[in-house]
């Protein structure tokens, strides 16, 4: 059986609020093991696009960022010699395959400087509580020369979603992503230089508004914000505004994701 390690960070008085969030968002997603490989094809297709930019000749360490329960990390070890699946929900990581695994906060990165190849990271770094530092932990981490395959969820993105959930009430019912020029930015600062940067919409198509609903909880793709407390509970009648209110698209209900596909170096 495969050994993980989980590890806990120091923390300051600062750090509490997001220390609770990340404890909201582990839980959720621990929640949506068993139907996350069902569920995730979007996150699927994203990964198809980050491996078809893999060199065929990938050797060393690489580091599988925000793995879940391991969708990507066989095909990793396959070309790697080693392969680290990294993620904070310590139930995602118990479903994996993975021979080499850690259970932490990618937002406070537990390895040593220049320690990793390459890292591959698939529809995971959008819940960073701080996506600046994260990049430049992750320039840290890589050796020189090392390359990042980085899938990153931006603004544009659940737009049915939140135009469904408008129609409501006025409370935030959609994450809030930063956008591509943002994430940019954020790369220039971390000192990583962009090997290519396109920004794909993937969309998902249900049979029902409540099943496109469903579709995001059974992949923990909530409201990572739904901890705060909202003026009235969601019951029986507003979900069913809520779902009268969801855009068709010939009579389906579309989730569309805008996605910013990336390779980048460390020069």
């Amino acid at each position: 059986m495969m050994a993980v390690e989980q590890l806990c960070n120091t923390e300051t008085d600062n750090d509490v609020s997001a220390r609770h969030i990340k404890q909201i968002t582990a839980t959720k997603f621990s929640r949506a093991v068993a139907g996350y490989a069902e569920h995730a094809n979007v996150q699927k297709r994203s990964a198809d696009d980050l491996f078809a930019k893999v060199k065929s000749h990938a050797t060393g360490i690489c580091l599988d960022l925000g793995a879940g329960p391991g969708v990507n990390t066989a095909r990793l070890q396959v070309l790697f010699g080693t392969t680290i699946a990294f993620d904070l929900s310590f139930d995602m990581l118990k479903h994996s395959q993975a021979r080499t695994a850690i259970c932490a906060d990618m937002d406070a990165l537990p390895l040593l400087d220049k320690s990793v190849d390459c890292i591959f990271s698939n529809f995971a770094v959008q819940w960073s509580q701080n996506l600046p530092h994260l990049l430049k932990e992750l320039y840290r981490v890589l050796k020189p020369g090392g390359v990042i395959y980085l899938s990153c969820v931006v603004d544009g993105s659940l737009a049915e979603i939140k135009t469904a959930f408008n129609k409501v009430d006025s409370q935030s019912h959609v994450n809030k992503f930063h956008t591509l020029v943002q994430l940019q930015q954020y790369i220039s600062a971390a000192k990583l230089d962009i090997s290519s940067l396109n920004q794909t919409c993937y969309q998902d198509s249900y049979e029902s508004p409540m099943a496109a609903l469903r579709s995001l909880k059974a992949i923990g793709a909530t409201n990572q914000l739904s901890q705060q407390k909202r003026k009235g509970l969601m019951t029986k009648h507003r979900l069913q505004q809520v779902c009268a209110a969801f855009p068709l698209v010939n009579e389906r209900a579309i989730v569309s994701y805008q996605v910013a596909i990336m390779e980048l170096k460390k020069i």
